[in-house]
């Protein structure tokens, strides 16, 4: 039973309110109508302070002069309010609100009202957790506008701004501020843009220059209480200015995929949004374990280790790379999801682990009733007990599977942005499982799952380079002997001996079916690419023009060679690229060498 509150009586600025037996609430899992997403406000925002010569602004000195804003619908395109808070006159901009103001106090206690009558969901900017935000909050307690902090959605909650410490692991390890606006989302593109993506610079500038291949409105910070002092005209630049700097994030937002991917993630891990901002893997992997743990009444231990911090165990196999210059087709099999499928494939888990006393005393028979891994640890198979863990990832690789499979028929930009970011979510979740098992201080460490599914993997790849040698040979009637020339944790690059592409990629996904057939379902190998020519360095390090069709090169691929390196001076980064290009694109080593 839902019970609307009536507006006199709310204790929030929500447009609606209501209350509700939790016992009453249903939650639906994200598939068909529950997987659209709502059409949240998003309010892009910037400030400019008129600040002293040579001296970074502070708030119990430096006035803030303007104040714009962007407010978009999630899903569309163009933002349906421009505005822009001025101190003092401006000119008129196209498409842009000016509000003008004699009184700073007026203007930042206008703005938190404009804040509340757009009610928006989602409060974007760059570097505002750092800036914009705290400096708002301190300015206002300076000029004393007691009513500035409450553009929360909670009528009696102030926002208000604290130190955290992010690990090295998020930003770097360094203090950062964060400003809790209780109701609505808070995102900074600044530290979204630092976690996942490495670049040269993190300037606003230098950000849109790369993602967006554009320049932002040029006016540099030691412009700006001299355009502010100028006249209506020169504060007019100064406001396209400011303006151009909120609209960007938004932009950026909707490039990046930033609210797509993580409202997904979200959904699929069943974490509160600001957890995949502030928290690591952990939680998320948690939070699915224990969902499934209550559905079949079953407790989770609190163990904060397993044994020493330091205990090891063996990770994955590297093949040994045959360096050199191939000048024909490498083709490239893959293992799809491979410590996943191999987790679901022998049921791996918490819940299937044994001992050789329980083996015996319940009188287990091997490969009927339990299995014993490369590495020598037992686990029961699924007939006797299906693993969690196995439940898990046939959930959210099979939620994968139907999202892809969505993506390929969906026309909308906006909907297949939405399934991307569902599909991709589920693949790092399904991911992430085997890692928190292996991870001795994590909070449910089990060495025997970890080091059992590396030693599958181990087992998986030695295989494989053993079956398509065996198969592809002369003695067999093939044209050459294959040789696999390297294989690296979840794939083998396999040099079939024939110059022709389109051979070498039909070869290719012959072998990877046929070796597929060897293996326990789900595990299954597929046949992505082809490397021609490749230029193999050494382990992790090797480059090569990317085929995934015999009539054009998809892009030149590296990996682990200084032309991605932040710290590499200019010159390293010029002759490394040129030399590459020479070697995979014009096929001319000697001028390359030269």
């Amino acid at each position: 039973m839902v019970q609307l509150i009536p507006p006199r009586e709310r204790h929030s600025n929500c447009q609606i309110e209501a209350q509700i037996n939790y016992k009453d609430l249903i939650a639906h899992p994200a598939d068909g109508e529950y997987s659209k997403s709502a059409p949240l406000r998003i309010l892009s925002m910037d400030i400019e302070c008129a600040g002293r010569k040579g001296i970074f602004p502070k708030a119990e000195i430096d006035p803030v002069i303007q104040i714009a804003n962007v407010v978009t619908r999630f899903g569309e395109e163009k933002p349906f309010v421009r505005n822009v808070f001025c101190m003092d006159t401006v000119s008129p901009i196209a498409a842009t609100q000016l509000f003008s103001f004699d009184d700073e106090k007026e203007m930042l206690l206008k703005w938190r009202d404009f804040v509340e009558e757009v009610d928006p969901d989602v409060i974007i900017g760059y570097n505002t957790s750092n800036f914009d935000f705290p400096y708002l909050l301190d300015r206002a307690k300076h000029l004393k506008a007691t009513k500035f902090p409450y553009w929360t959605r909670l009528k009696t909650k102030q926002s208000e701004h604290s130190s955290s410490r992010f690990s090295s692991a998020q930003l770097g390890a360094r203090d950062t501020k964060t400003t809790n606006t209780n109701g609505r989302l808070q995102l900074d593109l600044l530290q979204l843009i630092q976690r996942d993506y490495h670049l040269r610079s993190y300037t606003l500038n230098a950000v849109c220059a790369h993602f967006l291949k554009e320049q932002k409105e040029d006016v540099h910070h030691s412009m700006i209480t001299e355009l502010y002092n100028g006249d209506s005209n020169s504060r007019r630049r100064l406001a396209v200015y400011c303006l151009k700097d909120a609209y960007l994030p938004q932009r950026l937002l909707d490039k990046l995929m930033c609210l797509v991917n993580y409202t997904e993630m979200a959904r699929v891990t069943g974490v509160p949004f600001n957890f995949l901002l502030s928290r690591g893997q952990q939680v998320r992997f948690l939070s699915q374990l224990f969902r499934k743990s209550l559905e079949h009444g079953l407790l989770i231990p609190d163990v904060a280790k397993e044994g020493g911090g330091d205990d090891q165990y063996e990770g994955a196999t590297v093949i040994e790379p045959k360096r050199g210059y191939y000048q024909m087709p490498v083709a490239t099999l893959d293992f799809a999801s491979l410590y996943p499928s191999i987790m679901q494939a022998h049921n791996l888990c918490y819940t299937t682990l044994l001992n050789q006393e329980t083996v015996k005393k319940l009188n287990m028979k091997k490969d009927e009733d339990y299995i014993q891994t490369p590495n020598g640890d037992l686990f029961c198979t699924a007939k006797v007990r299906k693993g969690l863990l196995s439940q898990i990832l046939e959930e959210l690789l099979g939620a994968r599977k139907r999202a892809k499979k969505d993506l390929a028929v969906e026309t909308d930009p906006f909907k297949k942005a939405v399934l991307n970011g569902r599909q991709l979510a589920l693949k790092v979740s399904a991911n992430s499982v085997y890692g928190l098992t292996g991870a001795t201080n994590g909070k449910l460490p089990c060495l025997p799952i970890a080091s059992s599914t590396t030693s599958f993997g181990r087992q998986m790849i030695e295989k494989t380079k053993a079956e398509v040698e065996a198969k592809y040979n002369i003695a067999n009637g093939y044209s050459h002997d294959a040789e696999v020339i390297y294989g690296d944790t979840d794939s083998v690059m396999v040099k079939f001996g024939t110059t022709d592409l389109a051979e070498a990629m039909k070869m290719g996904q012959e072998a990877a079916d046929f070796v597929s057939g060897k293996f326990t379902k789900p595990i299954k190998l597929e046949f992505e690419k082809v490397y021609y020519p490749y230029l193999l360095i050494n382990k992790k390090r090797y480059a090569g023009l990317y085929w995934t069709n015999p009539n054009k090169w998809d892009k030149m691929d590296t990996k682990g060679i200084e032309t991605v390196r932040r710290d590499n001076c200019r010159l390293v980064q010029t002759v490394i690229e040129t030399s590459l290009r020479m070697l995979l694109i014009d096929k001319d080593p000697e001028g390359a060498q030269e």
